[in-house]
């Protein structure tokens, strides 16, 4: 044995690695238990710190939370999940929760990707309006180019009159405004082919319509508890 190794033979390095890792152990059993612990006796102590998790001050943090998933189109099912598990179950909170339900796992358009998507929409109108249904293949390819140069709004520049036409220029005016309801009403108005073409980005700005309605909905539902509250106390 050298003067470097203990009784049982090992270095003091050897000796302090183990007892390190011993100690380490030790601190993780602890923790594991103290986790177990907590998880075990959570809903009888959190409510006299945090408060309900039913109360007016979780319903404005979680639908704080739901805000920027719904304004950014991203899936939103966790978000969702959280608010309807805190907000008051009453009719028109329920259906309002069902509906957002519907797109909480692809997301809601925004109003910028909306009315970046209108200029391919108002075109395939246009077009639809001025070929039919019976176009040859050259056909299809002009207006296929004249598609890129906008032609919805030549159209309206060189004073068409056609319905389709002034229905999808009609629905441009609110769109650039923001105004979603007024294109989706304006767009309303078509029917046969042109309807069919509208109806992929009528259903998109009918889903973002939905969404604003809704949150807006949650967070008055929120902000009346907070009133509530403030009363009471």
């Amino acid at each position: 044995m050298t003067s470097d190794q203990d009784a049982t033979g090992r270095t003091p390095q050897a000796g302090s690695a183990a007892t390190q890792m011993k100690d380490r152990t030790v601190v993780a059993l602890i923790l594991s238990a103290l986790s177990l612990v907590v998880a075990v006796t959570g809903p009888i102590w959190s409510p006299k710190i945090y408060g309900d998790p039913g109360s007016a001050q979780f319903m404005v943090l979680g639908v704080a939370q739901l805000r920027p998933a719904l304004l950014s189109n991203e899936p939103f099912r966790n978000e969702l999940t959280l608010v309807r598990g805190m907000m008051p179950s009453q009719p028109d909170v329920n259906q309002a929760l069902d509906t957002l339900a519907a797109y909480a796992d692809k997301g809601v358009p925004t109003l910028p990707e909306l009315q970046a998507s209108f200029v391919n929409c108002a075109n395939a109108i246009v077009l639809n309006d001025v070929v039919g249904t019976n176009s040859s293949g050259f056909d299809r390819a002009v207006i296929s180019a004249a598609a890129a140069l906008r032609l919805h709004a030549l159209a309206h520049w060189l004073n068409d009159t056609r319905p389709a036409s002034t229905i999808a220029w009609e629905a441009k005016t609110h769109l650039d405004t923001g105004d979603l309801a007024g294109a989706s009403a304006a767009l309303g108005k078509l029917t046969g082919a042109p309807a069919k073409v509208a109806q992929p980005w009528l259903s998109a700005v009918q889903s973002r319509i939905a969404a604003d309605q809704v949150l807006e909905l949650l967070e008055t539902v929120a902000q009346s508890h907070v009133g509530m509250s403030a009363q009471r106390s």
